[in-house]
C-alpha cells in the first residue's frame, strides 16, 4: 500500500513537539489539517493533555475541529500522539483513528519520537490505516512520504533550541486547558 506524498509546513511540523513539551507528564493529541485535494498539511490543532481516555471530551473536541474546518474550508487529514508512556499508536490512538477513517479516506498518524527529536531528524512515526481499524507504522522505505516544507535545512534541532532558550511552549493551549480555566 502506498502513502500519499504529505508536507508539513514548519508551523505544522512544530505545534505537536511544542504541545508535548508544554505538557512532558502527559500523553497528548491534535489533529493535523489541510486544504481539500491537497497534500499540504497547513495546520496543527492542539486537542487534548489531560482527558485522553474520556471519549466524551475527544468527541466534543473534534467536533469544534470538524466546525472549524467548516468554516475554513478545511479537511482533518491526521492526527498527533505523543505517548507519556508506550510506544506506538496506543488503545486511543488507534480508535480515534478508526472512527475518523469512517468518515474520511486517507488518514494517518504521526507518532512524535523522541529519540528522533534528539538526534534532529525527522521526529514522527507515520502510522498508515491497513484495515478499517487497524494501523501500523510506515515501512522505512515509504518514509520520504512525510517531509518538512521549511526554508531551514535544521527545523528539528532549531526548534529544540528555541524551546530550551525561550520557552515558547509555555503560550499552546489545547481544549483541556480552556477546560480548566475558560
Amino acid at each position: 500500500m502506498t502513502s500519499p506524498q504529505y508536507t508539513l509546513t514548519s508551523l505544522s511540523y512544530s505545534l505537536p513537539i511544542l504541545h508535548a513539551a508544554a505538557h512532558p507528564s502527559s500523553t497528548v493529541l491534535g489533529v493535523f489539517l489541510s486544504s481539500p485535494n491537497r497534500t499540504e498539511i497547513d495546520e496543527a490543532i492542539p486537542l487534548i493533555h489531560t482527558h485522553s481516555t474520556l471519549s466524551p471530551i475527544i468527541e466534543v473536541s473534534l467536533s469544534l475541529v470538524e466546525e472549524y474546518c467548516k468554516l475554513r474550508n478545511k479537511r482533518i487529514v491526521g492526527i498527533y500522539i505523543a505517548r507519556e508512556l508506550g510506544d506506538g499508536l496506543g488503545r486511543v490512538g488507534e480508535r480515534i483513528l478508526g472512527a475518523l477513517r469512517e468518515k474520511l479516506e486517507g488518514v494517518f498518524g504521526l507518532v512524535l519520537d523522541n529519540d528522533k527529536l534528539s538526534k534532529s531528524q525527522f521526529a514522527y512515526i507515520p502510522y498508515i490505516p491497513t484495515s478499517s481499524t487497524t494501523f501500523k507504522p510506515l515501512p522505512s522505505s515509504e518514509s520520504e512520504s512525510f517531509s518538512i516544507k521549511s526554508s531551514s535545512t535544521d527545523l528539528p534541532s532549531r526548534l529544540l533550541q528555541i524551546i530550551r532558550a525561550k520557552k515558547i511552549h509555555r503560550n499552546i493551549r489545547d481544549f483541556d486547558d480552556n477546560l480548566e480555566d475558560s
